[in-house]
C-alpha cells in the first residue's frame, strides 16, 4: 500500500462525515445544524483543511487533492458565508435570544449592580464628603428640573451618547481583569448617591428628585448593570478559565457577552428618549412620573422573565 492510499484510508472517515454535512447544508442551510452538529462540523472542516494542505505538499499529483479541494471548498462557503439578517432575525434576537442571555447572565448583572448601589449607599450615607462637586446643596436643591430652552431631541441625543460611553466603559475595561467595570460601576454610583446626599442634606423635595431620574432611570441603569455585568462575564474568563485555556475561555465568555450589547444599545436609545421628552415635563406631577418609572420596571421584568 502507498503513502497515499494509508493516508486516505487512515483519514476517509472524517470526509465522508464532512461530506454528508455539506450535502445537508446545501439543501437546508447552517441555521438547521444543532449546536453539536455545528461543532462537529467546523472540527471536521478544520481536519479536512489540515488535510488538504498535506496532500498538497506531499501528493500534488494524487487523487487525495482534488477530492479534498471540492470538499474543504464546499464547507468553506458556509464556514466563514453569514446568511443575510432578516427583520424575523431582529424579532427573534428581541424575544428570544435576549431575555435569555439577560436570564442567563443574571449572576453577573446581579454583581454589577451590587457594585454601583455600593457607591451609591456610601456616598449617600456620607453626602459631603465631596463638598464642592455640587457647589452650593441650597441652591441645586431650589432649582430642581430642566433649565428654560430645554430641546429634546438635541437632549435626548447628549444622553445616548453620554450614556452609551458609560455602557461600553463597563464592558470594554472588563479585559483589565475587571478592575476597569468595577471603577465605572462603583464610581458612578459614587455621583449619583453623592448627589441625593447633597440634596437631602439641603431639604429638598425629593419626590421631586426621584421622579426626574426614575422615570428613564430604570431602563438605564438597567442596561449599565448588564453592560457592566459582561463586562465581568469578560474578566471572569480571564481570571478563572476552569477547564479550558485562558485564551479559550476568553474567547467563550466575551461572546456570550457580545450577546447583550444590542439589547443594551436598544435600552439607552429608549432611555435617552424618556429623559429628553417625557421626564422634564413640568405639567406632570411627580408622583405620576414614579408610576411611570414603576411601569418600565413591571415591562422589563414582563419581557426578561416570560
Amino acid at each position: 500500500m502507498t503513502r497515499e492510499a494509508r493516508f486516505i484510508s487512515k483519514h476517509e472517515a472524517h470526509w465522508k462525515a464532512l461530506e454528508q454535512i455539506n450535502a445537508r447544508l446545501v439543501k437546508r442551510g447552517v441555521k438547521r445544524l444543532t449546536q453539536e452538529e455545528l461543532r462537529e462540523f467546523a472540527r471536521l472542516f478544520r481536519l479536512a483543511s489540515h488535510h488538504m494542505a498535506y496532500a498538497k505538499t506531499h501528493f500534488p499529483q494524487g487523487q487525495a487533492l482534488p477530492y479534498l479541494n471540492r470538499l474543504v471548498g464546499v464547507a468553506h462557503n458556509f464556514f466563514y458565508v453569514r446568511e443575510r439578517g432578516t427583520f424575523a432575525d431582529i424579532g427573534r434576537y428581541f424575544t428570544r435570544t435576549f431575555p435569555r442571555a439577560v436570564r442567563e447572565t443574571w449572576r453577573y448583572s446581579g454583581l454589577a449592580m451590587g457594585l454601583f448601589f455600593l457607591g451609591l449607599f456610601f456616598a449617600a450615607l456620607y453626602g459631603n464628603i465631596w463638598p464642592d462637586m455640587f457647589g452650593d446643596p441650597q441652591a441645586l436643591a431650589d432649582n430642581l428640573g430642566p433649565p428654560e430652552g430645554w430641546d429634546g431631541t438635541l437632549m435626548s441625543a447628549f444622553f445616548a451618547t453620554n450614556n452609551t460611553t458609560v455602557a461600553i466603559n463597563a464592558f470594554v475595561w472588563g479585559i483589565f481583569a475587571g478592575v476597569g467595570t468595577l471603577y465605572v460601576l462603583v464610581y458612578n454610583g459614587l455621583i449619583i448617591g453623592a448627589l441625593f446626599g447633597f440634596l437631602h442634606s439641603a431639604g429638598a423635595d425629593m419626590m421631586m428628585a426621584y421622579s426626574l431620574v426614575l422615570p428613564h432611570g430604570v431602563i438605564e441603569l438597567a442596561a449599565i448593570f448588564l453592560s457592566g455585568g459582561a463586562g465581568l462575564m469578560i474578566a471572569k474568563g480571564m481570571l478563572v478559565p476552569g477547564v479550558y485555556s485562558r485564551k479559550h475561555s476568553l474567547i467563550l465568555q466575551t461572546r456570550k457577552a457580545v450577546t447583550l450589547i444590542p439589547g443594551v444599545a436598544f435600552l439607552l436609545v429608549v432611555a435617552a428618549v424618556i429623559e429628553g421628552f417625557f421626564t422634564p415635563l413640568g405639567g406632570v406631577a411627580p408622583e405620576w412620573k414614579l408610576a411611570f418609572a414603576g411601569l418600565t420596571a413591571i415591562g422589563l421584568a414582563g419581557w426578561w422573565l416570560k
